[in-house]
């Protein structure tokens, strides 16, 4: 469990995308009855669950979207960005967590009229391994695909 202190402009969405969970297990685990009060400085408990294939970075003084990725060497200053829903430019702060994919594992975000076999071409598996890994493809676009590569 991690906790989160609600700021100016917060919703239960934005939160919750920030988070990667379910708006609901946010209303759920904070007992809200109405999910409209939320307030600035409200302290709000966030269920941690990552995605498959993933781990978290807490951002550090100096940090930039480059130089995380480039420590990490796993992932391009690109994909760390849309992973995390940013913009390549945007500004990252201290404290801020980022998900990232743990070594050996390939990322793919959906673009509109993907396909499952042309998103398992693009990360190089097949269909079926795809959808293991990824139980819930929706093939919206922006959707976040990772599929961990075999160990030779």
């Amino acid at each position: 469990m991690e906790k989160y202190i609600v700021k100016e402009g917060d919703t239960l969405l934005s939160i919750a995308r920030a988070f990667y969970v379910r708006p609901i297990d946010l209303i759920l685990e904070n007992k809200l009855e109405d999910v409209y009060e939320l307030s600035p400085g409200m302290e709000l408990i966030i269920p941690v669950d990552m995605p498959l294939g993933f781990t978290s970075y807490t951002v550090k003084k100096g940090d930039s979207l480059y130089a995380i990725s480039k420590s990490l060497g796993n992932i391009t200053p690109t994909q760390l960005a849309e992973v995390n829903g940013l913009e390549i430019n945007e500004y990252i702060y201290p404290g801020q967590r980022l998900i990232v994919p743990k070594p050996g594992v390939k990322v793919y975000i959906t673009k509109e009229g993907d396909t499952i076999r042309t998103v398992a071409e693009e990360i190089g598996t097949d269909d079926k391994s795809l959808i293991v890994y990824n139980p819930n493809i929706y093939l919206l676009p922006e959707q976040l695909i990772a599929y961990e590569l075999p160990k030779n």
